[in-house]
């Protein structure tokens, strides 16, 4: 099945097609492959008076698990410079999604693995995106070394998260590595 949502984000119009049709080599069907609430709030947190729009005119950002892309999707209508990474079975659904908006000249579209290199996409990055990343502790190392080598100290990262079992430990392994968090509490709505 195919959904098709369309969305409003800091007063830009989005369409977001949600595929979940999508799935891994082990034949099971990807979590990426729709919008979760944590993406919403992300994408919706760029319209607060907590965050000025004109922040990302310009900027180079990279969104990891892009799922559907709908935080750089929005970072990129706001102005910057997007590329969208996820596994290889979500790119065509992240793709569709890009072409929809109109949205080729601000987005790429890029395969990445966890702890893989992130040399493709020329670090450092002034943001990473990050929504609904932190619920699996088995992936925990990888994730933050791909954070850490896109990143250096000038970098921000914009993280959405349901808190989990596990996830205190993320941001324990974060800290070791010397990223300071600055929490802003925006909780879902509907």
């Amino acid at each position: 099945m195919v959904n098709c949502r369309e969305l409003e984000i800091a007063g830009k119009s989005l369409v977001i097609w949600e595929h979940d049709d999508a799935i891994d080599e082990r034949g099971n069907s990807q979590t990426g492959s729709w919008i979760w609430d944590c993406a919403l709030v992300l994408a919706h947190w760029f319209e607060t008076a907590a965050w000025s729009p004109a922040s990302f005119q310009g900027k180079r950002v990279v969104e990891l698990g892009s799922g559907t892309g709908l935080p750089g999707l929005a970072a990129a209508s706001l102005g910057a410079e997007v590329t969208l990474t996820d596994k290889k079975s979500l790119l065509p659904g992240l793709e569709r999604n890009v072409i929809e908006n109109r949205l080729s000249d601000r987005v790429k579209v890029q395969e990445l693995e966890w702890g893989q290199s992130v040399e493709h996409l020329h670090p450092p990055v002034d943001y990473v995106l990050m929504s609904d990343l932190l619920y699996d502790n088995n992936s925990m190392p990888e994730l933050v070394k791909t954070v850490t080598e896109l990143t250096d100290k000038n970098s921000q990262i914009l993280l959405s998260y349901e808190l989990r079992p596990g996830t205190t430990e993320y941001f324990q392994e974060f800290r070791k590595q010397g990223y300071v968090w600055v929490w802003e509490k925006f909780f879902r709505f509907d």
